[in-house]
């Protein structure tokens, strides 16, 4: 493998033309891509995607641990470093970011170990300036309060569709006079005028949401889409109800996958989507229309076993990668 520093420079080589650059190498930024120092530093065509982490959980109910999020699912993300210079996919029989795609990690956004409003300040900037540069930023959270600053971010979009993985509907209005924490994000969302759309697929759970925040999402017309139904109807038929927008933003909190497979989270349900779900709603998102951005939230490291579920957050945030930047060289 030949040494290019456009894609990795977190290993140092004598020999640029034997270039190994292994998982446990070098720094783990996410996929041992390019570290970016400095927001500042990025000008527009530096970068199609950039990476940021969020270490927050000030926003919990149940269990903390989500600040530790960034570093564990950049660690796992390392076993796929490979794939910053082409990804074959046996399954779909198709090539990914084979076309020049470059991936860049900007490291974390500072957080103070009280209080949101500097941190949400400094969220919404960084998203900011990523868009600024034309890149699709992808957020590493962080509770479920991560996308509240993030779409603020996304006001140049006026047109847009929010895509959630949950088991929970983040409809809450409120814990007393916090209206921030990490199961208000949706209800929050319905309330800027840039976002038209949603669609909320992996809904479970006793006592998760109450009737009037359910009769609330329906009414500002929310497609609820319950675990179950996915089970029972197949992937195909519930990526069916995702509203044609002209963008789209996908925002996953791990919990909305099955414990089984992703224990690692604050507020785990049983009966939840399976990778293989997730990962074609996501596909589905991708064809439907751009994909202006990207969170994955709640995994939470001190509740997991063996880094599962980093791993599985790691890909399925490599998996939006692929899809929303396949064909750019084209476009």
């Amino acid at each position: 493998m030949a040494f290019d520093e456009r894609y990795s420079s977190t290993s140092f080589t004598t020999d640029p033309g034997n270039f190994f650059d292994l998982p446990f190498a070098g720094i783990a930024t996410f996929m041992k891509a390019r570290l970016c120092p400095s927001l500042d530093d990025l000008r527009p065509g530096d970068a199609d995607v950039a990476v940021l982490g969020f270490p927050y959980d000030l926003g919990t109910s149940a269990r903390s641990g989500a600040r530790m999020a960034p570093r564990a699912v950049r660690d796992a993300s390392t076993v796929y470093a490979d794939g910053l210079r082409g990804l074959y996919d046996p399954v779909l029989d198709e090539m990914f970011l084979d076309e020049g795609q470059i991936i860049v990690d900007c490291g974390d956004v500072d957080v103070g170990p009280c209080g949101s409003d500097q941190a949400f300040r400094n969220l919404e900037a960084a998203v900011r300036k990523v868009l600024d540069i034309g890149a699709m930023p992808v957020v590493i959270g962080g509770d479920h309060a991560t996308p509240i600053p993030i779409f603020r971010a996304l006001d140049r979009f006026s047109d847009l569709c929010v895509v959630q993985v949950d088991a929970h509907l983040d409809w809450t209005d409120s814990y007393g006079e916090f209206r921030e924490s990490h199961s208000s994000p949706m209800r929050r969302a319905s309330e800027m005028p840039h976002i038209t759309s949603m669609v909320q697929f992996g809904l479970r759970g006793l006592g998760s949401s109450g009737p009037t925040a359910f009769a609330d999402a329906r009414q500002w017309g929310s497609v609820l889409v319950p675990a179950p139904q996915v089970h029972r109807d197949g992937a195909e038929a519930a990526c069916s109800l995702i509203p044609q927008a002209p963008c789209y933003y996908i925002t996953v909190d791990i919990d909305g996958l099955d414990p089984s497979i992703c224990p690692g989270t604050g507020s785990p349900q049983p009966g939840g989507l399976l990778y293989d779900q997730v990962r074609e709603i996501i596909r589905a998102v991708a064809a439907r229309g751009p994909i202006v951005g990207f969170d994955v939230c709640e995994v939470s490291p001190p509740y997991d076993w063996a880094n599962q579920t980093s791993l599985y957050a790691a890909q399925l945030i490599l998996d939006a990668i692929c899809f929303a930047t396949k064909g750019m060289a084209s476009r």
